[in-house]
């Protein structure tokens, strides 16, 4: 896909909603299981492959290591 400023846009959007999801999810004052971490990175990993944005690949990763069990900061750009 050609990279556009809507595209960079998207991608950033969803970036920064994962990048939410993921604080959530150590943040003791507003935890969140796992499973519905999963379930949101899950959705917007299938949102960013649909429209073949670049972040879609580090959300698979970030995927991946939230079920392993392994501790994850944040989906950088």
């Amino acid at each position: 896909m050609k990279t556009t400023k809507q595209s960079v846009t998207t991608d950033q959007v969803i970036r920064n909603e994962a990048n939410k999801v993921i604080a959530a999810l150590h943040n003791p004052n507003y935890p969140i299981t796992p499973i519905v971490a999963e379930s949101v990175i899950e959705s917007l990993q299938a949102v960013a492959e649909t429209l073949e944005l670049p972040v879609a690949k580090t959300l698979r990763i970030r995927l991946i290591a939230i079920r392993n069990n392994i501790h994850v900061n944040q989906v950088v750009a």
